[in-house]
């Protein structure tokens, strides 16, 4: 007769390692301690199971960002454990309806990852673009002629140009007002033969397109503004001044001295006399003659 208390011990070790199997499955529960290295180039490998458009097939890090961004998004604060079993467990559910295609992996790989997980380190955030050249602008400042107020001036067109080598988005509106006497100037059909500037107009690199302004001065004196050309994303805007001087509406040459008029004016009155009485003289002359 068996001594009870063997079996018990190995009824109790089956169990143990039965427990371990259940938990573990297929998770690698006999894996190894994760390499980091190896599981690096398991993370950035694609997979020919998930393919992508232009691609033969897509890894982590195509779907997931770099390891150490990934980690602290979806396992912060997790051991390598944890995050070898919620591998497991997306894969095990087909999560993304991608993750099926990584079932070909063996515990051991798994284990790899998560321990590349673990320890990867969070990249730090890119340097800010470069900011691109600014269109020029010509001419600039933009130079009208005398100009009376009330009236307006002839139209100057104004040239962008793009030197970058890469394409530049105007904004969304292009052209604002922005300080001086912004009321005095207004924009203008461009001539007959000039690309025209529009809202959200992409400028290719080396080509060009103008808008135009004109000076309706609303008082005498020099008049400038300034006027902001802006671009899409990181290309600064461009300042354009626009100036003018405005004459008197009506101005002449008539004297305006209110002590002179009366002098004029009598001085004019007496030459018509005069000439009256030579008439008048004449005539008589001529009858007495007859």
């Amino acid at each position: 007769m068996l001594n009870r208390q063997p079996l018990f011990r190995m009824r109790t070790l089956l169990h143990a390692v039965l427990a371990v199997a259940a938990c573990g499955g297929a998770t690698g529960a006999w894996a190894q301690a994760g390499v980091p290295a190896t599981g690096g180039t398991l993370y950035v490998q694609r997979t020919a199971g998930v393919p992508i458009v232009g691609q033969p097939g897509v890894s982590c890090q195509d779907c997931h960002g770099f390891a150490g961004t990934f980690r602290d998004l979806r396992f912060a604060g997790l051991n390598e454990a944890a995050i070898r079993a919620r591998i497991q467990a997306a894969i095990n559910g087909n999560a993304g309806m991608v993750m099926g295609a990584y079932s070909a992996w063996t515990p051991q790989q798994i284990s790899d990852v998560a321990a590349h997980l673990f320890v990867a380190i969070t990249p730090p955030p890119p340097p800010p673009f470069a900011p691109l050249p600014t269109p020029s602008a010509a001419p600039s400042p933009v130079m009208f002629s005398s100009t009376a107020v009330g009236a307006t001036s002839a139209t100057i067109a104004v040239l962008l140009t793009n030197s970058a080598t890469t394409a530049i988005t105007l904004g969304n509106p292009y052209v604002v007002p922005a300080t001086g006497q912004v009321g005095d100037f207004r924009t203008a059909t461009v001539p007959a033969g000039q690309t025209a500037c529009l809202n959200s107009f992409v400028l290719q690199p080396g080509t060009s397109c103008s808008f135009a302004a004109q000076f309706v001065p609303t008082a005498t004196g020099s008049r400038t503004a300034t006027w902001n050309v802006n671009f899409v994303g990181n290309v600064p805007t461009r300042e354009v001044t626009l100036q003018g001087t405005a004459s008197g509406a009506g101005t002449s040459s008539a004297p305006t001295s209110s002590a002179n008029a009366p002098l004029n004016a009598g001085a004019g009155a007496l030459g018509w006399l005069n000439l009256l009485g030579l008439l008048a003289l004449l005539g008589v002359s001529g009858k007495r003659r007859r």
